[in-house]
This record gives C-alpha cells, structure tokens and sequence, in this order.
C-alpha cells in the first residue's frame, strides 16, 4: 500500500500513511475517517474521529509550546514596524502552533483601492500534492476562497468551520470546492473601532482539524496583529510625511532658483521684492528681465491654486514669459503669446493672471499690461496714488483663446514708486475673516499713499502692515510685492527681501 490509499470496510473508511506526524509537520500521517450512522461512505459530510492524530498533535503542541509561539508574535509584533516583514513571522510562529494547518494566509485590505493583498503565505510541501492534485502548482500556492474571506470581512466575526464544503453557515462558492478546503479557521483583524484591517486564514483539506480553543488562539493572535498594523501604518504614514517633507524642501529650493536671486542694479533706480509662499512651493512668480535698448520687463504672475501644481505650473510659465518677453516687442504682444502657449500646452482647469510691464530707464516711462491682474499703484512724490493696469486688463491667461492685451505707457519720476502685487497681499484675513484690502475698505492704499520714501520703504511698510493685520489668522495664499521707482543716485541700492 502506498500513502493516501483508502479502505472502506463497511461503514469505515481507512486512509493509509507511513507515520504519524512529525513535530515539523511536513510529513504525512494517520487518521481514521468514521462516516455517520446513516449516512453512505460516498456522502462528503462526515464526522471525523481523529484518534491517533489528536492524541499525536497534543503530545507534540504542548501548552507551553504554545504559549512559548504567542509571546514570540507577540514580541515580533511589539518591535518590528514593518509589516511585510513581520507578517511572515506571524505565520511562522503559528505554523509551530497548529501543525495540522497546512496552508496559512495572513491578507490585508488595501485602504486606498480596498483591494485584498496577501502579505504572507506559508504551505507545507508534504501536503501540497494532496491539497493540489487539481489546481496548477504556482497557481494553488496562492489560491485562496474569496467567499470565506468576505465573509469574514463583512461580518467581522471569525469562522470555524469542520467542513467548509458542507458548512451551510458559509457562502457556497466553488472555490471551496476546488481548492479542497475542509477544516477552515478564518479570522479578522479588527481595530479597536472594528475596522476590519484583513484576515488571518488557516485551513487544511482533512475534516475536523480545529477546535474553539484553536480559534481562542488565533483570535487573540489577529487582535495583536491589528494593534501592529495600526501601529505600523502609523510608522509608515510618518516615514511618509517625513520623505514628502523632505521633497517640499528640496521643490522649495528649486522653485526659489526660478526666481530672482537679486533685484536690477540700475544708477537712479531702486527695486524691493518680496515672496511668500503659503506653503513650501506656490504659484506666485515674479522675474526681471534685461531688455535691449537701456530697459527692464518686471513680471508679476499668479497661478490659480496653489502648493505642488501651481509650483510645476510656474516652473513652466516662467521660461515661456522669458521666451516671449525677449521676442516680443512690447508687453501686450508678450501676453497674446503667453495666452497661445497656455493653451496650445493643453493644460486644463489652470489660469494665470500677470502683470507685465517694460520700463525704459532712459525715458523713465513705464509700458504697463495686465491679463487679469490686479492694477499696479503708483505712488506720486506728493502721495497721490494712481492705479494703471485696471482698465486695459484682458482675461487671465488660459481662461479665452486668441484674447487681444493691450498696454499703457505712464510716465515716472523721482519720488514715484510703483506697487506690484499679487492677490495673496490683499487676500490677506483678519480673525474676522475681513480681507485686508477690498474697494469699500482700500487699506492697501491708504498704506502705500502714507508711507514716504522709497520703494524699499514702502515695501516693509506694506508687508508689516500686512503682518500686523493678520496676527491671528493663517496665510492663505501666496504673497508677491515688487515696488521700485527711480530715486536720488545717492539713495540707488538693490533690495530683496
């Protein structure tokens, strides 16, 4: 006779093996199959009187055998945080603690996708023969019944089962069926709030194999489980705040390269810039740029939105509004390309409003566009202030194709400082929630019309008037401030601040 032969001898089927199980349990063993009265050996539900195997599987697990496998979990659990790799051990160390389980999953749900993912799976050898004589090698490794795993998911109470095949407590399902599962314990790994984390599945081909206290044992070892995998998506959700913290900065760092490093350096001019992003990266931008013929383009942009998109937005912007400065020839023909190259890119659901202006050093005049922009204010030395920009603003950028920009040409003299702004300067909130600029409250210009001096000088008037205002909300959006006018020689220094 050769292992796994049957011999039914009226109502009682025999099954033929060398020896008994080894304390590895990767060898085969005995058992003695007793169909119930009145029940014909060819019926499936059978009750199983495991004679010689339990007395054998009780010798070999002893109870501090056991008890030696849960601290073992346990101490795993407590200090790997790593759950690809601690969920290998669990099975491991359950493997020493059911011999007569041969195959062992530990499955968790995907909290993104709510996917099932097995993130460990242990199989006797000695057994797969038997369990697989019809299910292909490398695909029964990791076949497992979807039935009994929903199940338990979804009502979140474990399953002992005697004989899965047969058990009208479970779902029928053919993958039970094919996959020759008999004795089944199923169990979830609930949070203390009972969200189901996955499950711990242990199940075997043989009828009978497990008891309650079995399912005692492996309850209490998916609930330190669940407790390690909270703890370790924790870990794992702080290791990523970590690394994306780390690449904001580094984004910062490069976002700030895309920006001037200095203000112009020109005899009887004076330039202050400010930038403040309301997170580490943002959509504001602003750039001087040299112009042939004694000039200098200021730019003041925006990006709708703000943080990682608005930032990659204007990394982009920001070459496309060098190019077509440098080969337009004026700021109104610079923002009809800007508004092509926007829409020829594709780019949905993203607009920019800027400020483009060209100042002749030489005529002292300043060249002033706006797609959508908020109007430059020009400070006259009497404190008189002037708003350029509104009335020949077009549409943001990307909002209209083929949208026409026009510019207007002011003149500037000693004393004249000139405000550029984006909207995060007169976004800015109070506890109140009052924004600190608005056309029935002009704060913004009431300050610049106060303050004396020269564009550095109203620059930090603005920006600490801003601070001051909105001591006790969050910033919520990007802040730009450029100023610059043309002052005494003496008084001509570069300001950035």
């Amino acid at each position: 006779m050769t292992p796994g032969d049957r011999i039914n001898i009226c109502d009682v089927e025999f099954l033929f093996y060398h020896k008994l199980p080894t304390e590895s349990g990767l060898k085969d063993n005995g058992e003695i199959v007793i169909v119930a009265d009145g029940e014909s050996a060819d019926v499936p539900h059978l009750h199983t009187l495991d004679a010689a195997r339990s007395s054998a599987m009780a010798s070999m697990v002893k109870p501090e055998v056991k008890l030696k496998a849960i601290l073992e979990i346990a101490r795993d659990l407590s200090t790997e945080l790593e759950i690809d790799t601690v969920a290998p051990r669990i099975l491991d160390s359950l493997m020493q603690l059911f011999p007569q389980a041969e195959r062992l999953f530990l499955i968790m749900v995907d909290p993104q996708t709510r996917r099932l993912v097995r993130k460990a799976f242990r199989c006797r050898p000695a057994r797969r023969a038997r369990f697989c004589s019809t299910i292909p090698a490398d695909e029964a490794r990791v076949s497992i019944s979807r039935s009994i795993v929903n199940h338990v998911l979804v009502q979140k109470k474990a399953v002992l089962s005697q004989d899965a095949c047969m058990d009208e407590n479970l779902p029928t399902s053919a993958s039970i069926a094919d996959l020759k599962i008999r004795s089944v314990m199923c169990v979830p790994m609930l949070t203390p709030d009972s969200q189901a984390l996955g499950i711990l599945q242990l199940d075997t081909s043989d009828r009978k194999q497990f008891h309650q206290e079995d399912l005692d044992v492996l309850t209490a070892v998916a609930s330190q489980a669940a407790i390690a995998i909270q703890n370790a998506t924790l870990h794992e959700s702080l290791l990523e705040r970590e690394r994306l913290d780390r690449d904001l900065k580094l984004a910062e760092q490069v976002q700030k390269r895309f920006l001037p490093q200095a203000v112009p350096e020109i005899p009887g001019f004076e330039f202050f810039a400010h930038y403040d992003p309301a997170y580490e990266v943002g959509g504001d931008y602003y750039d001087f740029v040299p112009l042939p013929g004694d000039r200098c383009a200021i730019a003041v942009g925006d990006v709708s939105g703000k943080g990682v998109a608005a930032a990659l937005m204007m990394a982009k912007f920001s070459g496309d509004t060098r190019y077509c400065i440098l080969t337009k020839n004026s700021p109104s023909a610079a923002a009809i390309e800007l508004n092509h190259l926007l829409f020829s890119a594709g780019i949905d659901e993203k607009f920019i409003t800027l400020s483009l202006s060209v100042l002749d050093i030489g005529k002292r005049s300043l060249a002033v566009s706006s797609a959508g922009h908020p109007p430059i204010m020009i400070r006259r030395a009497d404190g008189k202030v002037e708003e350029v920009g509104e009335e020949i603003a077009g549409f943001p950028l990307g909002i209209m194709p083929g949208s026409d920009y026009r510019h207007r040409e002011v003149s500037l003299n000693t004393g004249d400082v000139a405000v550029v702004y984006s909207d995060g300067v007169t976004d800015a909130r109070n506890r109140r929630e009052e924004l600190y600029h608005t056309r029935e409250n002009p704060r913004l210009l009431r300050r610049v019309a106060e303050t004396a001096g020269g564009p550095e000088t109203v620059g930090r008037a603005i920006l600490q008037d801003i601070r001051e205002y909105s001591t006790d909300h969050v910033q919520v959006d990007d802040i730009t401030l450029v100023c610059f006018g043309p002052v005494a020689p003496a008084a001509s220094r570069p300001a950035i601040a």
